[in-house]
């Protein structure tokens, strides 16, 4: 809240969350990635694979020293549990929630459980707002009142980019003080979403994911819902480890993909109204470092 009302452009990145217990994993990647970021985005239960508790992650993300945005996803909750949950991730430290619908079910591990999806993330937001008034649905008051900087997200790629603004709208109405993207990979959608949301006041962090070969960037592009991966990036990727043996393949096809990350930056960046980036790993954190620095990005502002 700090770096974006300071003006200054502000840096996310997202680690994986452990699918086990092992708190380890999350401190190790915490500190891969916090000296070059601002916060650290912990996701909740992403593609609907069991991890560990977005609230106990954000809570070892505090205790290595940084700054966690925690996600909470309405896809599993009832209105019951997001209170809950509120309260507990604010006693716990949290400062910063993002709320999001959450992936299908389908794409995940657990195809056969069952979504809940009382409130979708617009609600969320509302009821977030609420208690931060002192008070819970009932209007009584509330043992300790939850003060949280909220966040939404939203999705240049869809279409109509009418609708994409009105529910941006909508959740900046709720409560949403910050947005952070759908993974852009080429900015068209972005700045078209940009200039018809100009009015809104919107802060925006535009999603960025480095693309670690031909295949992995092939199956996002084919499965993931709301990612546009242009076929010339694709050819990008393979092009550069052509002729190459499979370690040096491989380096190169990274090196590539790092590139591409910088370049959509530098794009991005060219948009007026976009205050940030958030980076996703996707499993390679180890990335991030190399693409904050070669962005420029790196070394971070300190905030008081």
């Amino acid at each position: 809240m700090q770096i974006l009302e300071s003006g200054s452009f502000v840096v996310t990145c997202e680690i994986g969350c452990p699918r086990g217990a092992d708190k380890a994993i999350v401190l190790k990647r915490t500190h891969l990635v916090s000296d070059y970021c601002d916060a650290i985005n912990i996701a909740d239960n992403a593609l609907g694979i069991p991890s560990m508790s977005s609230t106990a992650c954000a809570r070892f993300v505090l205790d290595a020293g940084a700054e966690p945005i925690m996600h909470l996803t309405t896809r599993d909750r009832n209105s019951i549990s997001i209170e809950s949950e509120l309260y507990g991730a604010y006693a716990l430290g949290v400062r910063n929630v993002l709320f999001i619908t959450g992936d299908d079910v389908l794409l995940g591990s657990h195809p056969y459980a069952k979504t809940v999806y009382d409130l979708d993330s617009t609600q969320a937001l509302k009821l977030a707002s609420h208690l931060m008034s002192g008070t819970n649905l009932l209007n009584e008051p509330l043992e300790g009142i939850p003060k949280f900087f909220l966040g939404s997200t939203f999705n240049p790629n869809a279409t109509p980019l009418e609708i994409q603004v009105q529910r941006a709208e909508k959740k900046r109405d709720a409560g949403a003080r910050f947005f952070q993207t759908q993974a852009i990979f080429e900015t068209t959608g972005l700045e078209a979403f940009m200039d018809l949301a100009k009015d809104l006041e919107l802060r925006v962090l535009a999603g960025v994911i480095p693309l670690k070969g031909p295949k992995r960037a092939s199956f996002m592009k084919n499965n993931v819902p709301g990612i546009n991966v242009p076929e010339e990036l694709i050819l990008r990727l393979e092009d550069a480890g052509k002729g190459l043996k499979d370690d040096e393949m491989l380096e190169a096809m990274r090196a590539e993909g790092l590139l591409i990350a910088v370049e959509t930056i530098k794009a991005i960046r060219r948009i007026k109204g976009i205050q940030g980036v958030h980076l996703m790993g996707v499993g390679w954190e180890e990335s991030i470092p190399a693409i904050v620095k070669s962005a420029g990005l790196y070394p971070r502002p300190k905030v008081r």
